[in-house]
């Protein structure tokens, strides 16, 4: 069974599938409806997973400190505040999907919709725009992130 560490706090609508030898550290936030943790991955300190929709993490996956995965957002439109009716906002909201072995650098917020393939690298502090699919072994950071280079999934051992 996998551990969450005592401060996390975890909103009562939240349902959470920890797998083996997995970990939800300290100061953690989770809103969602439903987070999937796989075997031996892990959610560092001051990650926040908030939204609408579910989040799915992979087995051996690293979610760096202070990494934001916002499954539901407000857009631009008219009005964007919690006390607007929702006929006058603009909500994106979809799933994200964290590929086995991947890994989100500290720092980063990853949009509505989004899909890492698995030993995928997101750098830290990086944006992860709404609607992106990263592929598999792609390596890349930025304010969009771009893609820079791939990584050979050989050098990684699966277990």
């Amino acid at each position: 069974m996998g551990k969450i560490y005592p401060t996390a706090k975890i909103s009562e609508r939240s349902t959470i599938d920890l797998g083996e030898d997995s970990f939800i550290g300290d100061f953690t936030l989770i809103t969602v409806p439903k987070l999937i943790v796989g075997e031996g991955s892990q959610i560092n300190s001051g990650v926040k997973v908030v939204g609408r929709e579910p989040c799915i993490i992979g087995r051996h996956v690293v979610v760096g400190y202070n990494v934001v995965l916002i499954t539901s957002s407000d857009t631009l439109a008219a009005k964007m505040d919690d006390a607007s009716p929702e006929t006058e906002r603009k909500i994106v909201s979809g799933p994200i999907h964290l590929g086995d072995y991947s890994y989100i650098g500290s720092g980063s917020v990853v949009m509505p919709n989004v899909v890492v393939g698995k030993y995928a690298v997101v750098g830290a502090l990086s944006y992860v725009p709404e609607g992106t699919v990263i592929p598999d072994c792609m390596v890349g950071w930025g304010q969009p992130f771009k893609p820079i280079k791939r990584r050979l999934r050989g050098l990684y051992v699966e277990r």
